[in-house]
């Protein structure tokens, strides 16, 4: 895939000062991987082919990052390496990875929380949309250039491991452990280092909107209680209806409406599929109707996930 739009811009309340082009980054996950190689540590990715020569969009960065990752948390008893040297490349590819996924959200300053359904000035009530939702869905399907990307985010999202940290969070939430799941691809990129909130490290509190969750924390392992937290302050707890259009009405209120006032499908939803070509925000309140996003759209991984058989969601 090209990368023909540039990391960059601003995201939630906190602006990005310094661009982050696809190029750099690349090169700076190049030689963390190569600093992981030579501690011993394998890394399948990126040590199959390290190209830094040409550019390398999100939809490329971000996999990589979360492998490498995965790869330095993995225990290996025959390493012989100190803790510590682990732990600072850790640090390091999670930040890159952060900053990265950040940057291709650039989240507008007026995300939208809570679980109302009442219809605000530019917040569609959920009765007048419901039935969107369903056509929309009944006809979504991946755009080919993207089916190997999406297969990527399959694999993550039948990962054991990764469900059955997934499935402890939503037993306490009463939701199906997709929509959490999901919610972890969009917000966090699948980084377990990452509030479910926003995004943000979980070495301290949030600094983005919703800022300051959880109110009481003990940084910085405790992923499960933060996604928890979550959950809860967007009003996820104890509902009742998690049917097909319920669950896309709550992904878009997480993230905002303001896609359809540009008269556009939203991407946090459609992006990847056929309902979705380009029209994105670049910098906090700044539209483009050219841009394009990188990351695959909510409904798209519920829609192959269904398509797969790996779930099976209530009529």
């Amino acid at each position: 895939m090209a990368a023909s739009l540039p990391f960059g811009g601003a995201v939630a309340q906190e602006p990005i000062t310094a661009a982050v082009d696809p190029f750099s980054a690349w090169r700076e996950l190049g030689q963390l991987t190569a600093r992981a190689v030579d501690l011993g540590i394998s890394v399948p990715r990126m040590t199959a082919q390290i190209n830094i020569d040409d550019d390398r969009d999100y939809a490329q960065i971000m996999p990589a990052g979360v492998e490498l990752i995965e790869s330095l948390e993995r225990p290996d008893p025959r390493r012989l390496v100190q803790p510590g040297e682990v732990e600072k490349l850790l640090e390091a590819a999670d930040e890159l990875l952060r900053k990265v996924h950040l940057a291709e959200r650039n989240l507008p300053d007026e995300r939208e929380t809570g679980m109302s359904i009442t219809a605000t000035p530019g917040r569609p009530s959920f009765t007048d949309i419901k039935d969107d939702y369903r056509r929309l869905f009944d006809r979504c399907t991946v755009r080919e250039k993207h089916r190997s990307t999406v297969n990527w985010y399959m694999s993550k999202l039948s990962n054991e491991g990764y469900q059955a940290r997934w499935y402890k969070v939503a037993q306490e939430i009463c939701c199906p452990w997709y929509f959490v799941a999901i919610i972890h691809a969009m917000e966090a990129a699948f980084n377990f280092r990452s509030h479910l909130h926003n995004g943000d490290s979980l070495r301290q509190r949030t600094r983005r909107i919703p800022r300051n969750r959880p109110k009481v924390w003990s940084p910085p392992n405790d992923w499960q209680t933060s996604a928890v937290d979550a959950l809860r302050f967007d009003g996820f707890q104890d509902l009742k209806d998690w049917s097909l259009e319920r669950m896309l009405h709550r992904w878009e209120s997480y993230n905002g409406f303001r896609s359809r006032r540009n008269g556009i499908n939203t991407p946090y939803l459609w992006s990847f599929s056929n309902h979705y070509a380009k029209g994105k925000f670049v910098a906090d309140n700044v539209w483009d109707p050219n841009a394009v996003s990188k990351q695959c759209g909510a409904a798209v991984l519920l829609r192959v996930l269904v398509d797969r058989k790996l779930i099976r969601l209530d009529a």
